[in-house]
């Protein structure tokens, strides 16, 4: 019996904007923990988010690299659920009425679908050392795209390749520095056999 792996791909990457997605504070890698963050991106009662228009610019400047159609209404929502480094117990993203849809990269000759590409924030992280967990909010609301692939990838080869690609035309588009060892680079891989 032969199995022939069908992957597809969630991908987040932090856009190279120099404030959040909804507030102003700032997106710096490095800074001591928990010193940029302010009542909106905290989700304090009475704040209000006003989106980044940098970061509009910039999905939608993925989106056309990506062979996207961009659509000229999308609708962000909230998405409810508890993790300890998501500090408003939801994260503003979009799902019914995304960016933009149906889009394709091509890798060896073989063209990758890709659904969607919309917009979101960030969480914050957590750090393991040992028996404890610390928080660091930073990171939450940090500006994304999440690009989701049709399952078009037979490889692990292909998925590593597609992935390279990806990375590459987001940098030529200037819309990420795409570094994997910050965090601006995340991948989840839903996987099946046939």
């Amino acid at each position: 019996m032969e199995f022939e792996p069908v992957i597809g791909l969630e991908i987040h990457v932090q856009l190279d904007t120099q404030t959040k997605m909804f507030c102003a504070c700032p997106v710096e890698f490095g800074a001591e923990p928990n010193s940029l963050v302010c009542p909106v991106c905290l989700g304090l009662p009475g704040s209000l988010p006003v989106v980044n228009k940098r970061a509009v610019e910039y999905a939608i400047r993925a989106a056309l690299a990506l062979n996207c159609k961009v659509h000229t209404f999308s609708v962000f929502a909230r998405k409810n659920y508890f993790y300890p480094d998501l500090p408003k117990g939801y994260q503003i993203s979009q799902y019914e009425q995304p960016l933009a849809t149906d889009g394709w990269v091509e890798v060896n000759h073989k063209k990758i679908r890709i659904r969607r590409l919309h917009l979101e924030e960030d969480a914050g992280k957590s750090i393991h050392e040992g028996n404890k967990t610390y928080i660091d909010l930073n990171r939450a609301g940090t500006p994304l795209i999440e690009i989701v692939t049709e399952p078009d990838i037979d490889s692990p080869e292909l998925a590593r390749e597609f992935l390279e690609t990806l990375r590459n035309i987001l940098r030529y588009a200037g819309v990420s520095k795409a570094d994997m060892e910050k965090g601006q680079l995340r991948c989840d891989i839903n996987l099946s056999l046939r």
